[in-house]
C-alpha cells in the first residue's frame, strides 16, 4: 500500500476536481458500448473525465499520457421487498410536462432493482488499484484530493444524463450573443410582481418584458387571430432591443422562454 501512496503522490497533478460545468462521462465508454454493467466495467479519467472500456483505456493512456482513471463496476441485483411499502405509501404525482427527472416530469427512480457498485482509482501502467474505502490510507496530501475528484465524479450528473434532460425538456438552451453585452436604462421603471397588461393595448395574456427598457408588450399573434398583437416585436422594431422574456415562465433558477 506504501508503494501505491508513492505511485498516488507522482501522479497527483493531473487529478482534477469537476466543476459544475464540466461533462462527466461516465455511462458508456466513448469508443464501445461498454458500461459500468459491462464485464470490464468502465474508466473514467480523471483528468478529462472521458469514459472508456477495458478494451481501450489503453490506448486513451498511450495517446493522452493520462494515468489514472476511476473503475466503476455495477453489478445489477433484485431489489428486496422489506414489506414496508403497501396501501399506506403516498400516491404518485402525475406529470404534468413531458420531461423526465425534473420536477413536473416522469419519475425515473422507481426501479425494480438495485446496484452493488465496485468503485477503485487505478493507476496505468502499473494498474495498481486502490478501492475507494482505502484512500484514507494514502497519504494526507493525495488523500484529500483524489477522495474529492471521486466524490465529485460520483455525484455528478453524467453528460448523457444532462442531455436527455435537455432533451425532454423541449429544447436545448443556449446562451444568446445578444446577453453578453446587454445594456439595461436606468428609467426607474418596476416590475410588479403580478397584474401585468401591455402598455399599448391592454392585453393581459401572452406578455413579454423588454431586459433593456422594462416594457410590458403582448407577443405575435397568431394565424386565427388569437394571441397579441404584435407589439413586442413592433417596439423591437423602432427600438431595437433585442432580448424578451415571456412574463409567468421565469423560474428561481433562472430558466426562462
Amino acid at each position: 500500500m506504501a508503494e501505491h501512496g508513492d505511485l498516488l503522490l507522482s501522479v497527483l497533478s493531473s487529478i482534477r476536481v469537476p466543476r459544475p460545468g464540466d461533462r462527466v462521462h461516465k455511462d458508456e465508454c466513448a469508443f464501445s458500448f461498454d458500461t459500468p454493467e459491462s464485464d470490464g466495467g468502465l474508466y473514467v479519467c480523471m483528468n478529462t473525465f472521458l469514459g472508456f472500456g477495458k478494451q481501450h483505456v489503453e490506448r486513451h493512456y498511450q495517446k493522452t499520457g493520462q494515468r489514472v482513471y476511476l473503475h466503476l463496476r455495477r453489478t445489477r441485483l433484485p431489489k428486496v421487498d422489506d414489506g414496508s411499502s403497501g396501501a399506506g405509501d403516498p400516491p404518485k404525482k402525475k406529470p404534468t410536462r413531458l420531461a423526465i427527472g425534473v420536477e413536473g416530469g416522469f419519475d425515473v427512480e422507481g426501479e425494480n432493482f438495485e446496484y452493488d457498485e465496485e468503485v477503485k482509482v487505478v493507476i496505468l501502467p502499473e494498474h495498481a488499484t486502490i478501492p475507494r474505502e482505502s484512500l484514507s490510507l494514502m497519504p494526507a496530501a493525495a488523500c484529500d484530493r483524489v477522495t474529492a475528484s471521486v466524490d465529485g465524479l460520483l455525484a455528478a450528473d453524467s453528460a448523457s444524463r444532462k442531455q436527455e434532460i435537455q432533451a425532454w425538456d423541449g429544447e436545448v438552451r443556449q446562451v444568446s450573443k445578444h446577453a453578453l453585452n446587454l445594456k439595461q436604462m436606468d428609467n426607474d421603471v418596476r416590475i410588479p410582481p403580478c397584474g401585468w397588461k401591455c402598455t399599448r393595448c391592454d392585453l393581459k395574456e401572452n406578455l413579454w418584458l423588454n431586459l433593456t427598457d422594462g416594457s410590458i408588450l403582448c407577443g405575435r399573434r397568431y394565424f386565427d387571430g388569437s394571441g397579441g398583437n404584435n407589439h413586442a416585436l413592433e417596439h423591437y422594431k423602432q427600438c431595437g432591443y433585442p432580448l424578451a422574456v415571456k412574463l409567468g415562465t421565469i423560474t428561481p433558477d433562472g430558466a426562462g422562454e
